[in-house]
């Protein structure tokens, strides 16, 4: 009689050890390298980072620094800044693959980063210490795209003195972003279903890393898509070293926007919230929100809703970011 219902309860048992086990492949593998891209400047990297600069042209005496989202890399900002005269430096995600060629890389003494590997926080301090340390321009904007905007008010709050400085003018803009008290799309960031999320995400990820462009059109996110858009989106679930460092890029999402408070906003002088007419990534009302609590708080926040957009409005719309300048 007990062997009747042992039996089934091996089987169950061997199903989750095996789906753990397999989880668990995706989520330590040191992940290869699949997609490159041309850049003509420096390359340097510092602890889990890659930083690339070009030069500024014709005396140029502004800056623009770029950070980009999650499962994002330099590249996202390049179509955009590619004839730009101001000089250009773009942060990748740390642990993240350097889209550009390494051959030739600068390894830079900074201070070590005291933060997780993955965390806002980690990539906070070391773009603060980028516009501390590289930036030449006498005006700096720092660019923040989706995670990358949190990424940017979170240098902020670790680097107020640097962001508010008397001597130079530094603005923000935050591209979709996220931000204090918002929240993903969906039901993402209810408790159980966050943690449903990174415990799945390693074997979604890992299953998509070679997704069709067919497949790729049929997500939410791609409406609309252009060949640029379409060409960079193939890439995303490829960008990262290892599926550990999505995992904690998820949870710091997920806890920065619920500890961080609208006090973010204040150290800036001028900051351009870029919204989506849609968002299949992020939360769009929470995302108004925050921004417009922001509002209040600093009369230099600006929102922009734009039309005919969804979530990678760079790619979508690279006018309209250009007009920000």
């Amino acid at each position: 009689m007990y062997s009747f219902f042992l039996i089934p309860m091996a089987l169950v048992l061997l199903l989750v050890f095996a789906l753990h086990a397999y989880r668990q492949y995706w989520f330590s593998r040191d992940l290869p390298q699949i997609y490159t891209a041309a850049f003509h400047g420096e390359l340097m990297k510092v602890g889990a980072t890659y930083v690339a600069r070009r030069p500024a042209k014709n005396n140029s005496q502004r800056t623009i620094i770029c950070f980009p989202g999650f499962l994002e890399d330099m590249r996202y900002f390049q179509n955009v800044y590619n004839d730009e005269e101001a000089e250009l430096i773009f942060v990748n995600n740390a642990n993240y693959h350097c889209p550009f060629p390494t051959s030739h890389v600068t390894e830079l003494q900074w201070p070590v980063n005291p933060f997780l590997v993955g965390s806002i926080e980690y990539d906070g301090f070391y773009l603060g210490l980028t516009l501390e340390r590289l930036a030449s321009g006498r005006e700096v904007c720092i660019h923040g795209h989706s995670r990358g905007g949190a990424v940017v008010l979170e240098t902020g709050r670790q680097y107020p003195a640097l962001t508010t400085a008397k001597d130079r003018w530094v603005s923000a803009i935050l591209e979709a972003p996220v931000l204090p008290q918002a929240k993903t799309a969906g039901n993402a960031s209810a408790p159980l279903q966050h943690r449903i999320n990174c415990y799945f995400l390693p074997i979604f990820f890992g299953l998509s890393r070679n997704m069709s462009t067919n497949r790729l059109l049929k997500l939410p996110m791609m409406q609309p898509t252009n060949t640029l858009k379409t060409h960079l989106c193939l890439s995303i679930f490829s960008t990262t070293r290892s599926y550990a460092t999505c995992v904690n890029n998820i949870q710091s999402i997920f806890s920065w926007q619920q500890k961080m408070g609208f006090n973010l906003y204040d150290n800036f002088p001028a900051l351009t919230v870029v919204v989506g007419e849609r968002d299949n990534s992020l939360d769009r009302p929470s995302m108004l929100a925050s921004a417009e609590q922001g509002q209040m708080r600093n009369s230099g926040l600006s929102i922009l809703k734009t039309i005919g957009t969804n979530h990678f409005i760079s790619l979508e719309q690279p006018d309209t970011i250009r007009t920000i300048h």
